[in-house]
């Protein structure tokens, strides 16, 4: 299937197209996942379909709470509570940006081009 090229300061375009299981590729901005990830990366994701497909260290295109903010950042914590997967998110350096569960994880990034 061919990724669709989306535009990042549209983040819920992002999200929509991973919902409808559509790969999704953009620029990234910003630094906080140097060195893995550069400003201006060419970022592709595939989207992810349940809590098996996400692991501690990898880098997911999510809706952060509390606050409904959008991220493509690390799983720094990975916990199973209440019957849902839950994950905390954070930059590369580990700032975490909050939490969120698996219904709030779009794509996990599959690769970065500089």
């Amino acid at each position: 299937m061919c990724a669709q090229a989306v535009n990042w300061s549209e983040p819920t375009l992002v999200k929509e197209q991973l919902q409808l299981g559509k790969p999704v590729v953009y620029r990234s901005s910003g630094w906080s996942l140097w060195p893995r990830v550069w400003s201006n990366d060419l970022c592709s994701y595939d989207p992810v379909t349940s809590a098996n497909e996400v692991r501690l260290g990898d880098i997911v295109f999510c809706q952060v709470q509390p606050g409904d903010r959008f991220y493509a950042h690390l799983v720094q914590d990975k916990w199973f509570q209440d019957g849902e997967w839950y994950f905390t998110i954070s930059n590369l350096k580990g700032r975490s940006n909050g939490w969120c569960s698996i219904k709030h994880i779009y794509g996990r990034l599959v690769r970065a081009e500089h």
